[in-house]
């Protein structure tokens, strides 16, 4: 489960709360639907998917300059929501449709999929160090506000918080009452709920790219309304949005380097009209093995109309194993 809590200062009223939560059943031994409807990005392979989803006299389409993400973004008009098409009758496939050659582009995001489940079962238990620093963002400027430290325990698959810290102060409060901005959960919900079959993400190849010095191919997701289980709420609003957004993949391994979300199509009586989310992915040692774990992650949201955002920059450090020593009584030898 994800959640992000910005308590809005500097103008927002006290009490007014955002969580946004990302927790769907994981569902990973199905198949995912078909390629999403969307732009390629810009300077990036991809045009031949985009024709193939929209006819030749349709004009492209954006949902906006997403903050978070990677490289210069398109000027482009709003895209509408991608229809939803109800699952074709069962039929008996023909001798066309049996030899149909899998594409690598459709092969590498089915490796991505079983990756990410083998994931899920292979994770060990560790502690790492979280650094949280917390922003209000005014168009370009940013105005810091502290930085929340943590010393996150992850036990059999669920997490729990230690240590908290305020700009180095210690708190006994804990991580989800310190008020602000806050962030749980970035271990594993955001990464299996994007290859859930509950989800039913539509991938299309956004083409090759480059991340932290490796070699990725990109691909472009759309999740609408229908599907999505991001929660966000605001004050004792909920929305569950459609979204999309891009995720990296290493093909020499199938293992996610990076995953950005932006939500679509938010109504508008709802106070925000921004909400995103990314998250960094890096090998690290853990009890002499090599993980692939969350190093970086974002999180932003931002008023109506306002222009000033809540905005979390997260760092996952020191990895190291959890081990819990059990001493029973204490025997003495004559």
């Amino acid at each position: 489960m994800r959640r992000f809590k910005p308590g809005w200062k500097c103008g927002w009223s006290e009490g007014v709360v955002l969580a946004l939560v990302l927790g769907a059943p994981v569902l990973l031994n199905g198949q995912s639907g078909s390629a999403a409807q969307g732009q390629a990005q810009a300077g990036q392979s991809g045009s031949g998917a985009s024709a193939g989803t929209q006819s030749q006299s349709a004009p492209a389409c954006s949902e906006g300059p997403p903050i978070l993400k990677r490289g210069k973004q398109p000027d482009l008009p709003p895209c509408p929501d991608p229809p939803v098409t109800a699952p074709a009758p069962a039929s008996t496939p023909t001798d066309s449709t049996r030899t149909r050659p899998v594409s690598p582009a459709e092969a590498l995001i089915e490796r991505a999929r079983k990756a990410a489940f083998e994931f899920s079962e292979n994770l060990p238990n560790f502690i790492c160090h979280e650094a949280m620093a917390r922003y209000v963002r005014r168009g370009r400027e940013e105005t810091a506000l502290d930085v929340v430290s943590a010393e996150i325990i992850y036990d059999h698959a669920k997490e729990s918080y230690r240590d908290v810290k305020i700009d180095n102060r210690p708190t006994d409060t804990s991580l989800e009452q310190i008020g602000g901005s806050w962030s749980t959960g970035e271990f594993a919900s955001t990464l299996l709920s994007l290859f859930s079959n509950r989800t039913n993400a539509r991938f299309r190849p956004g083409g090759a790219s480059t991340i932290s010095g490796m070699a990725a191919q990109v691909y472009d997701f759309d999740v609408p309304r229908e599907n999505s289980s991001w929660t966000v709420r605001f004050d004792s609003q909920t929305l569950m949005p459609a979204y999309k957004g891009s995720v990296w993949v290493d093909p020499s391994t199938a293992r996610v380097l990076r995953i950005e979300m932006q939500a679509r199509n938010i109504p508008e009586d709802f106070p925000m009209d921004t909400i995103e989310s990314a998250v960094d992915y890096s090998y690290v040692a853990i009890g002499g093995a090599s993980f692939l774990l969350p190093v970086h992650a974002e999180s932003l949201g931002c008023a109506r109309g306002r222009g000033e955002c809540s905005h979390n920059i997260i760092d996952f450090r020191n990895y190291h194993e959890f081990r819990v020593d059990v001493k029973i009584g204490n025997v003495q030898h004559p």
